[in-house]
């Protein structure tokens, strides 16, 4: 298996899932952040909408898989099975639904299934400097929109392309 990249690396341990924890991955791609954050958290549930990317993903996490740690879904978010159970972190890289006005939808998913006191980590390449400024704006304001609040951005000094993440949090009573 090729290495993580350093930005998906980070990432993983921005989410930093604990023991027991259920995180759901937006956007899984080759499922390379599913296998770091499978091997820390209860379950990971990811979903992509490419087939090829979940069978990718599906192969690279198989040990997991079978062991009923990860679950693969190829779907739009709001088309995937989630089950009923909430997920303590909902986490994406690179995923525009989330800060995509257009994609409001994203968020109403994430408002259903986000556990009370959970988080979610929005994570993106900043392709130019400042660029990270119309997306933390957006996040929040969708996000807060759907009762979840702002509570950091994380920049990240990944390279070749340094990348940030926007964390909002459920209130523990919300």
């Amino acid at each position: 298996m090729p290495s993580a990249s350093e930005r998906l690396a980070w990432t993983a341990d921005l989410v930093a899932p604990r023991a027991g924890e259920r995180v759901l991955e937006v956007g899984c791609g080759h499922g390379v952040l599913v296998a770091l954050l499978a091997e820390r958290a209860g379950e990971v549930l990811a979903v992509d909408r490419s087939p090829t990317m979940v069978a990718a993903a599906t192969r690279r996490n198989r040990a997991a898989v079978d062991a009923g740690r990860v679950r693969l879904h190829a779907a739009a978010l709001r088309d995937a099975d989630l089950g009923t159970e909430p997920f303590d972190v909902v986490v994406s890289f690179n995923v525009r639904a989330f800060w995509d006005a257009d994609e409001e939808a994203t968020w109403d998913v994430v408002a259903r299934v986000l556990a009370p006191g959970g988080r979610v980590l929005v994570a993106f390449s900043v392709m130019t400097p400042g660029a990270e400024g119309p997306v933390v704006e957006a996040v929040g304001r969708l996000a807060g929109a759907r009762g979840l609040v702002l509570s950091a951005v994380h920049p990240g000094p990944t390279a070749p392309i340094v990348s940030a993440a926007v964390e909002v949090r459920r209130p523990p009573g919300g």
